[in-house]
């Protein structure tokens, strides 16, 4: 399934609203029965939960998050393979240069 509707600026297009229906028939697929899930729209950002047709609603009005494109929290398995040459970090620690630090620059 294409994917390339989530970086269409132009939500009025078909395209886009064929994305959408995709999406929304891909999330009730693999979320049988739930009343609710995340909302990917740029506002929400997958952390609030709404009715699947609201979720519609903000795709069209507020568009998709153009970085999620493997749908993981909405039933899409990574593929193995490329899962499988992924490295794990853990406990990254920030590189942070307290010279470059501004202090008082909010006002």
């Amino acid at each position: 399934m294409s994917k390339r509707w989530i970086q269409n600026l132009k939500r009025c297009a078909d395209e886009y609203f064929d994305g959408i229906e995709d999406f929304i028939e891909f999330a009730r697929t693999h979320n049988p029965g739930a009343s609710r899930i995340c909302c990917p729209c740029w506002r929400c950002n997958n952390t609030l939960w709404k009715t699947i047709e609201n979720v519609g609603f903000h795709l069209i009005r507020n568009g998709m998050i153009e970085t999620y494109s493997i749908w993981n929290l909405h039933g899409e398995q990574l593929d193995h393979a490329s899962s499988s040459n992924a490295t794990r970090v853990d406990n990254v620690e920030p590189i942070v240069d307290h010279n470059d630090q501004v202090i008082g620059t909010c006002h």
